[in-house]
């Protein structure tokens, strides 16, 4: 299984953000044999408005492949709306986490709502699973299928003062229901804007990088947060024993 893994396109958010995803996808379309699955783990658009997420309807529905694309919420995008326009949901007025379970082959993705409505014109960074989150995610892997789970939030620091404050906040629930199952091949998680791995639960948690800019590391001589770096995205390779092989591209 082949799995291009973008996050954090951030529509609305800069002046080259379409043009930075277009880039990204058409990369993505041109693989050979084709992606089994695209995922867009989160902040999909930058403000939450109505006309930021027609476009990223335009522009991801329109993106040139037959794999799927699934997608999270984050922090910057906002649940009626995303639900509503980008997700085709019926029930946006009143849902209270726009979680999504997709079979792609035998593999299921559990697409995770990790964001925190804050009061009206207010974000809140981090990220909380509501129980009923939990629960979903428990009662899928049950089944035994072979399962990624997708979120937006990291669940642990990644040692970047910016960014660990706002990560997932209760992280040890989460843990706690990966834990109980051995049929979790890996956590696909977005936010931090820059591209890095390591564990989480006992199994990989791959951090995607950001596609509308790059959050740097403290120790660097760069800005904090820069559009100059080019796009950054994964491709997840998932062989027959089920090891989790991560490649990172970026785009000029």
């Amino acid at each position: 299984m082949t799995i291009a893994h973008l996050s954090d396109t951030h529509f609305g958010g800069h002046p080259t953000a379409t043009e930075r995803v277009r880039t990204a996808l058409a990369h993505v379309a041109a693989m050979s044999p084709p992606v089994d699955v695209v995922l867009v783990t989160g902040d999909i658009v930058d403000h939450g408005s109505e006309e930021e997420y027609a476009e990223a309807r335009e522009v991801l529905a329109g993106w040139g492949g037959p794999a799927p694309m699934l997608m999270c919420p984050g922090n910057h995008d906002v649940r009626e709306p995303y639900a509503r326009v980008l997700r085709g949901r019926p029930d946006a007025a009143t849902v209270s986490a726009v979680d999504e379970v997709h079979r792609v082959g035998a593999a299921k993705f559990v697409m995770l709502d990790s964001l925190v409505s804050g009061q009206a014109g207010e974000r809140v960074d981090h990220g909380v699973l509501a129980q009923d989150s939990l629960d979903l995610l428990d009662a899928e892997l049950a089944s035994g299928d072979p399962t990624f789970v997708c979120l937006h939030h990291p669940p642990v620091d990644i040692h970047i003062e910016l960014m660990d404050p706002i990560r997932l906040r209760n992280a040890e629930e989460l843990a706690a229901v990966l834990e109980r199952h051995d049929n979790v091949v890996a956590t696909f998680v977005g936010h931090a804007h820059t591209a890095c791995a390591t564990t989480f639960a006992g199994r990989p948690l791959l951090i995607g990088g950001g596609i509308v800019s790059t959050v740097t590391l403290d120790a660097e001589p760069l800005p904090l947060i820069t559009s100059e770096l080019p796009p950054s995205f994964a491709v997840h390779l998932i062989g027959d024993d089920g090891r989790v092989v991560t490649h990172w591209r970026t785009l000029s």
